[in-house]
């Protein structure tokens, strides 16, 4: 009896050993699995957060050289590079983040400035005559062109910044584009809507737009009747030709009242030079 007991607690303890055993082994092999997913992810968190700095530091040489500086910019880049060197790899690409964002924010409001750059260096000791000018300057500008044109460059930034944070902008591309071709047809408050539509739309925001609002803006119609120097078909109102500037129209002679070709030099019928 006493030997049967004895076999029992050595197969208990020789059951119990194998169990530690391979118990032993699983844990082992699971902990090595997490550390090379760990080191893995790391790897990939370094390696963004390496690439990220390298692309904030060419846009900020890239812009640098237009004489766009930000010192908060260059402030977030070099606490970006103190993070990647301690390992904070997530601080690091956030930091990036904001510097790109201010740097974009900067090359936009420097874009929209264009028009207005003239007007800018007119007020610099300028005279009575001169601020007329201006005055006269700003009045011929459009309604709301420098704002359609400053918006656009605005949503063209957000656009950019989406592409970069891996956001699908493709509805936002459309409308960016709908809005330049609504600007380059001098239709500006149409220009002005669409590209604040795209910058939502870079943003994440979902934007409903009817197929009215992006189609191309309608030209003026043409009658088929080409130039006869360059070819190009003209309106039936065309006084000169759009694209060579060579005159259309008929007319007639201020001495007898005859009718006159574009390209006649004298009147056919009395001879009267005909002016230029």
């Amino acid at each position: 009896m006493a030997d049967e007991v004895i076999v029992a607690v050595v197969l208990l303890l020789v059951a119990l050993g194998i169990a530690t055993y391979l118990e032993t082994r699983f844990l082992r092999k699971k902990m090595k699995n997490r550390r090379v997913r760990t080191a893995k992810r790391d790897d990939e968190m370094q390696d963004n957060a390496h690439n990220a700095i390298i692309t904030t530091k060419a846009i900020m040489s890239s812009l640098d050289r237009q004489g766009i500086r930000s010192a908060e910019a260059e402030a977030w880049l070099q606490e970006a590079q103190t993070a990647n060197a301690r390992h904070n790899y997530r601080v690091a690409m956030d930091l990036t983040s904001k510097a790109k964002e201010r740097l974009l924010a900067l090359k936009a409001a420097q874009a929209s400035k264009g028009d207005l750059a003239k007007l800018d260096r007119l007020s610099v000791g300028a005279s009575t005559d001169e601020m007329t000018t201006k005055e006269m300057l700003q009045k011929e500008i459009p309604p709301n062109m420098i704002q359609s044109k400053f918006s656009i460059e605005v949503a063209g930034a957000a656009v950019e910044q989406g592409r970069v944070n891996g956001r699908d902008v493709s509805q936002a591309t459309e409308l960016l584009e709908a809005a330049k071709t609504r600007f380059d047809a001098k239709d500006f408050a149409a220009a002005l809507s669409i590209a604040q539509q795209s910058k939502r739309a870079a943003a994440g925001e979902h934007v409903e737009v009817s197929m009215a609002v992006v189609a191309p803006a309608a030209t003026s119609p043409r009658d088929g009747r080409p130039c006869p120097s360059c070819g190009a078909s003209l309106a039936a109102d065309d006084m000169f030709c759009r694209k060579c500037g060579r005159r259309l129209a008929t007319a007639t002679c201020g001495s007898c009242g005859a009718s006159l070709l574009s390209e006649d030099a004298f009147c056919p019928k009395c001879g009267t030079p005909v002016p230029r």
